[in-house]
């Protein structure tokens, strides 16, 4: 790992984990926090804030996203639809660090409405199936899409579970998480028809890749389970 490489660590706990949008309640008040940040391709608008903490346990990692927000949209309704489009948070991530090429992505709108998908290389993966996403819990505070924005609009949050044996269906590899484990991930936000963000928690580098492409192995931060 580079001086300069992003690095996190995920807290272990015991018990239940509330998906919750409150950063002091129960064990999220152990997570370290981590900012996404980084605008790679920014244009215009504002750059609304969003923290991520993470959180884990034998059978799950968990997420919570917080996000600053003054335009809340929301189109996307169905299991793996175009979520991108919609204000949206993004968790990406191997499970095998020496296989660069290889990645989970989960993206969810700010109404809950999320996709799954494991991916060999840029353009070559699958999706989650009905059966398996039944087993990933998302929990948003927002009724369902569509969502309109709004002159109220001032955040929202998300917070979900993505249990391990799911990934490990979902990919075919084994995924065993002990104290020491290292995976690589990145963190990002959309931000739907207005103030499009694009942002990321590790950057990528624009010259090379001067349109938002978020499925960018090559750039993920360190994030090792404590």
């Amino acid at each position: 790992m580079s001086s300069s490489e992003k690095r996190y660590v995920v807290t272990k706990v015991t018990g239940q984990v509330p998906l919750v949008g409150d950063p002091k309640a129960g064990p999220w008040k152990k997570a370290r926090m981590l900012k996404i940040d980084q605008f790679s391709w920014y244009k215009s608008g504002d750059k609304q804030a969003t923290t991520v903490r993470l959180l884990y346990d034998d059978q799950a990692v968990y997420a919570q996203f917080i996000c600053e927000d003054t335009h809340i949209y929301a189109e996307a309704t169905e299991l793996n639809g175009p979520v991108w489009k919609d204000s949206c948070v993004e968790f990406f991530g191997t499970i095998a660090p020496e296989k660069s090429t290889d990645y989970f992505n989960l993206e969810m709108n700010c109404c809950g409405t999320f996709l799954v998908g494991f991916n060999r290389s840029r353009d070559k993966g699958v999706r989650i199936s009905p059966d398996l996403a039944a087993r990933v819990k998302v929990i948003s505070p927002l009724p369902k899409a569509p969502k309109a924005e709004s002159p109220t609009d001032n955040g929202w949050w998300i917070a979900v579970r993505l249990p391990f044996d799911v990934i490990a269906e979902l990919s075919g590899q084994p995924v065993q998480v002990t104290c020491g484990t290292a995976w690589r991930a990145n963190f990002y936000r959309c931000g739907g028809k207005t103030d499009q963000q694009y942002g990321c928690w590790s950057p990528i580098d624009t010259v090379k890749h001067p349109f938002a492409d978020f499925h960018r192995p090559e750039y993920f931060g360190s994030l090792v389970f404590g």
